[in-house]
């Protein structure tokens, strides 16, 4: 698998540190399972945190925190799943309790025009959605701006736009000054794991008034 297209890296600082919400850190996470690359990079980032934080002063913590810390550790999964191999040809491990049956067995919701989406359950206190985009092969999703930042990771098939072609693996990061219209390549569905923070902008006056259907 060649990876093309790669995160931030203010978006991959961010993860290091543990400061994405619950969606972006999940979208990283199965991006991160897919590249290689993009492993080496945390693992440089995750050095140079290392490095600052022994440069902050000690703080006291209670007598008890060592062996809570060594319990939890105890709980840890044997198993990373960022670091382990795609289980399917498009469920990545971070992904797999998700669609444990795969992709085609989810319950996809049709939105018109080709496009279906899946809504994916995120914990109560996630400011943001997770979901999975379905573009039927040489369907385009509507011209439209982002509300926010979002995440666009490409699972099966392709799609291309003005920023160039995007296959499996790769990952689109883009904030509220991009606009654009991704159309899959013909051949097969075009399938994306998205995190976004807010709805679509679309240009056209009639997906505008549609945008409450189609939920996007």
């Amino acid at each position: 698998m060649t990876v093309s297209h790669h995160p931030d890296i203010t978006t991959l600082m961010a993860f290091s540190a543990g400061s994405l919400d619950e969606p972006y850190a999940l979208v990283i996470s199965t991006h991160l399972a897919m590249c290689e690359g993009c492993r080496a990079q945390l693992d440089r980032l995750d050095v140079i945190g290392g490095a600052l934080l022994a440069g902050v002063e000690e703080e006291p913590v209670s007598d008890d925190a060592l062996d809570a810390l060594l319990g939890r550790l105890d709980e840890a999964p044997a198993e990373d799943p960022i670091r382990m191999q795609p289980r399917g040809a498009d469920v990545p491990a971070p992904l797999a309790r998700y669609a444990p049956e795969g992709l085609d067995a989810l319950p996809w919701k049709g939105r018109g025009g080709g496009v279906a989406t899946c809504e994916l359950p995120v914990s109560p206190h996630a400011q943001s959605r997770l979901m999975l985009l379905r573009v039927g092969a040489g369907r385009a999703v509507p011209e439209h701006g982002h509300g926010g930042h979002e995440l666009t990771l490409i699972l099966r098939g392709s799609y291309s736009d003005r920023f160039g072609r995007f296959g499996v693996g790769d990952i689109a990061d883009h904030d509220q000054d991009v606009e654009h219209q991704p159309i899959a390549e013909m051949g097969e569905d075009c399938i994306c794991l998205i995190a976004v923070d807010a709805k679509l902008n679309f240009r056209s006056r009639l997906m505008k008034l549609l945008q409450p259907l189609v939920g996007i």
